[in-house]
């Protein structure tokens, strides 16, 4: 994939900092594509997965507050935001997520926050067991 512009990385980061853990927050994942000239960018917290003992091979969504109004502050102009509770259909991968469509620095953003992990995406983390160690994998 080719490295992202320089103020999508910015907004990343930015966003990143409206995202407040409840338990040791995994790596972070980004998607972004501009399509029609919408940047259409979904950022999510990876899984974790778990390697060796009863449980293994399960996957945990993490657990994060999102702080929507400091999100929105972010935005040069909101032109929407909303909640979608649950997966509109199997085909909906996002599931739980909220939205935000507006402008950030001359840029028109349709930001999405999943409440997990979309499931095309790897672990972005292992829980070892016999180890009793975190490994991040991406």
């Amino acid at each position: 994939m080719v490295a992202p512009p320089h103020w999508l990385t910015v907004l990343g980061d930015r966003v990143a900092s409206s995202i407040h853990p409840i338990d040791i927050l995994p790596p972070l994942g980004c998607h972004y594509q501009l399509v029609d000239g919408v940047w259409e960018v979904t950022l999510f917290a990876s899984q974790t997965e778990v390697i060796g003992g009863p449980r293994d091979g399960s996957r945990t969504p993490s657990r994060f507050h999102l702080d929507i109004k400091s999100l929105l502050e972010l935005f040069d102009e909101v032109r929407g935001c909303s909640w979608q509770s649950m997966a509109v259909d199997e085909a909906d991968d996002l599931g739980a997520h909220v939205s935000v469509e507006g402008l950030y620095e001359q840029h028109h953003v349709w930001l999405r926050l999943p409440a997990r992990a979309p499931e095309c995406f790897d672990p972005g983390r292992h829980a070892i067991v016999h180890e009793r160690q975190w490994k991040e994998v991406w």
